[in-house]
């Protein structure tokens, strides 16, 4: 038989009818047949027409580790498989000389291969699982952030209701517009007030600077494109200023109440808006969780339908390699860098002495974000192309191994 048994791959017999895997041709049957003077002959006639049962017959080779890689003998649907079981039962039933230990041989790995592709297996990738579980990780902590700015947005807002607006006479506006800031601005509504206006007074010195660069590299620009788009730019941002002044106006003439309500007014919007991306969050979150177990369940698959489908998850399973090659590539990058050499420093003396020592490496702040961004990235590529590989293989997974019909048969039944 043709085969190169000194580099002959050990399998099991899952991974073989998994590989598509046989390790006979027709040849080889033909020839048996013609070995043992035909006392078989019929038996081994049905056995090859059982071989071309599938809808993928069609030449055999052999590979390097001397296996035949067959997908074009396993059956690819379930009346494929029954046809190929009734003729191997008919080939079995022409045997004349059962002593014929070739035809015993190959009829038994024909019958595991209808017994394999009759039978349900799962057929999921754990590291597909592992990347999906990042995925998890990440919303969580998305979620448990989320949840964070609505508890402090909350807190603010309470503070904001317990602000004194009785009485503005004695403020010392001079002095609360100094103290005006992003950490001030909740202190008291006259801070709000403050921090308000001098928001408005950069927004609008801001446009306005914007708008005068702009039209200055538009007067000498030679692109006629380029110039439009220049003092369409200028227009926009002087327009954006004219609104702000507008605005500015209003805000000085706020009373404190004014500027309490305007505060809650927004602080409520940052507390709705920040609900709403716990609970999408959240949400998120039970999905991928529950996606695991369905990813599972969805892959509980036929073994014909793995045969029918061999070629699709060879393609996923080469995608799903390259994105962990990618992704591990940048995370061992990140890793590596933390043995990036110090910096080894000699001071000469007068005298003619000198003293050498080590310092850290000057760039350590920019290595660091730099392995940050490398891991982030590495992990976010494994993450992603493991979520898009879940959810195909579960939708796919669900309408090709369940029969929905059949299924749904009995509930239509009752109606």
């Amino acid at each position: 038989m043709a085969k190169s048994k000194d580099k002959k791959k050990k399998l099991s017999s899952a991974q073989r009818h998994e590989a598509g895997l046989v390790d006979f041709t027709m040849d080889d049957v033909r020839n048996a047949r013609n070995a043992q003077n035909s006392a078989n002959a019929k038996a081994y006639e049905l056995m090859v027409d059982a071989m071309a049962v599938s809808a993928n017959y069609a030449t055999d080779t052999i590979n390097d580790e001397g296996n035949v890689a067959m997908d074009d003998v396993y059956p690819t649907s379930l009346d494929e498989t029954l046809r190929m079981d009734e003729l191997l039962d008919q080939s079995e039933r022409a045997v004349q000389d059962e002593n014929d230990e070739d035809y015993n041989r190959m009829i038994v790995d024909l019958r595991g291969i209808v017994g394999w592709s009759r039978r349900r297996h799962f057929n999921f990738s754990w590291m597909v699982i592992l990347g999906v579980i990042i995925t998890v990780v990440a919303v969580m902590y998305w979620s448990n952030s989320d949840d964070k700015s609505k508890r402090q947005a909350q807190k603010e807002l309470e503070t904001i209701e317990a602000w004194d607006v009785n009485d503005d006479a004695n403020i010392n506006w001079a002095q609360v517009k100094d103290e005006a800031g992003w950490t001030t601005m909740y202190s008291s509504a006259a801070h709000y007030k403050a921090f308000t206006i001098k928001n408005c007074e950069n927004s609008i010195l801001s446009s306005l600077e914007i708008a005068k660069e702009n039209r200055a590299y538009a007067d000498t620009c030679t692109s006629i494109d380029r110039q439009k788009s220049l003092l369409k730019g200028a227009k926009s941002s002087e327009e954006y200023a004219a609104e702000t002044a507008k605005k500015l106006e209003k805000v000085k003439a706020w009373s404190l109440k004014d500027a309490q309500e305007e505060a809650i007014k927004e602080k409520k919007s940052r507390v709705q808006t920040a609900t709403k991306a716990a609970a999408f969050s959240y949400v998120i979150m039970i999905f991928f969780l529950l996606l695991i177990p369905a990813y599972i369940i969805a892959n509980y698959a036929w073994g014909y339908n793995i045969t029918k489908y061999r070629e699709e998850s060879a393609l996923l399973n080469k995608i799903q390699k390259w994105g962990v090659a990618l992704g591990g590539g940048m995370i061992g990058a990140a890793a590596a860098m933390e043995y990036l050499p110090d910096t080894k420093v000699t001071t000469h003396y007068s005298d003619g002495s000198s003293e050498s020592h080590t310092e850290s490496n000057g760039g350590n702040m920019i290595i660091a974000g730099i392995k940050l961004c490398l891991l982030v990235i590495g992990l976010a590529i494994i993450a992603i192309v493991s979520t898009v590989i879940m959810i195909y293989s579960t939708i796919q997974g669900f309408r090709r191994n369940y029969n929905w019909g059949a299924i749904a048969a009995p509930a239509k039944a009752s109606k």
